[in-house]
């Protein structure tokens, strides 16, 4: 016997249900494990014997994740002659769907910020190189942000390391 009309509409409309479910609740319970070496620019600037001045390589902002979705972790900037990056260290903050880490300056929301890119994982250390049209100054912020429902999981102020 065939389905009727009302069977079928309601039969993808239980499948649609089902998978945006999974893809909305499924990273409450999974971790994304993540541990990434220093980007080969900043290993070779630091462990090389004799650098320029023009070469090496400087910490220059630091700061701590403030617990929005449990986020915890510490973000250091480093800096090279050609290159900034942040790095996540001690990184942990609750899973979720479509999220990103973004560069938010002083006054800006966070939909306004620079996106470095999807975040990596949810745990670990990681490294994300900061546009060439973008510079960090203190009171910017690193934001972990779930793009889809517009949420920030968790934030870091950079302060000036002295």
């Amino acid at each position: 016997m065939l389905m009727s009309k009302k069977g079928w509409i309601g039969s993808i409309f239980l499948v649609f249900l089902i998978v945006v479910g999974w893809w909305m609740v499924s990273p409450l319970f999974l971790d994304e494990v993540v541990d990434e070496d220093l980007p080969p620019t900043i290993e070779a600037t630091t462990n090389a014997e004799e650098t320029s001045n023009e070469e090496s390589t400087a910490v220059s902002h630091s700061g701590m994740f403030v617990d929005a979705h449990h986020a915890s972790g510490n973000v250091t900037s480093f800096y090279t002659a050609s290159e900034q990056w942040v790095r996540f260290e001690n990184f942990e903050v609750t899973n979720g769907p479509d999220l990103y880490t973004v560069l938010v300056k002083e006054g800006q929301s966070t939909d306004e910020g620079t996106i470095l890119g999807k975040l990596k994982g949810n745990v670990g250390s990681q490294n994300y190189r900061i546009p060439d049209s973008s510079s960090l100054e203190e009171g910017d912020r690193i934001v972990v942000w779930c793009k889809a429902f517009e949420v920030d999981f968790g934030f870091a102020e950079l302060l000036l390391k002295e």
